[in-house]
């Protein structure tokens, strides 16, 4: 079994390093609420790269989809206290495969913390009996540009073609 991952706290340029990384596969899942932060996030790797999927609540893929982690995938998680506990699953499949994971969670740290190789806390209290997730939005933003950033040409590119495809699809 491998040993436990090396944790970098709030470690961007390792994230980024990680989401730029055209030979790794990126999977990315919350739950009841996060799942939202997970798709916002997923939807602009999409933009910029190949490879980038989002595990929906269902069942099949919350098992299929993960049974096939290896050591060139990336799992991003969004865990927020409610912790899930398919989302430590998932972490320790991504760790015991030689995987990556990435862990966007709460200053309270989710258990998934304990085997992802980055841990990106945000402030999620609130006066409202709901937690707040636009630090967390901030954080998403802040990754999204330094992405970009990193991949060059190679996202205006991919932004580019897939752009040109939904123009044909008449999606826009």
């Amino acid at each position: 079994m491998p040993s436990a991952p090396q944790r970098q706290w709030g470690d961007l340029e390792t994230t980024v390093a990680l989401l730029r990384d055209p030979k790794r596969r990126i999977l990315l899942c919350g739950r009841r609420f996060t799942h939202l932060l997970a798709q916002y996030l997923g939807l602009h790797l999409m933009q910029m790269r190949d490879a980038v999927q989002i595990l929906l609540d269902r069942d099949v893929e919350r098992t299929a989809v993960p049974s096939g982690l290896n050591r060139r995938d990336v799992l991003v998680v969004f865990d927020y206290r409610r912790y899930e506990p398919d989302n430590l699953t998932l972490a320790q499949l991504a760790a015991e495969r030689g995987g990556k994971a990435v862990v966007f969670t709460d200053t309270w740290l989710s258990p998934v913390s304990a085997h992802a190789d980055v841990v990106l806390p945000s402030r999620a209290a609130s006066t409202s009996p709901y937690d707040s997730f636009v630090p967390t939005l901030a954080v998403i933003e802040t990754v999204v540009a330094h992405v970009i950033a990193a991949l060059g040409s190679a996202a205006r590119d991919h932004l580019q073609r897939t752009e040109a495809t939904a123009r044909r699809a008449g999606l826009v």
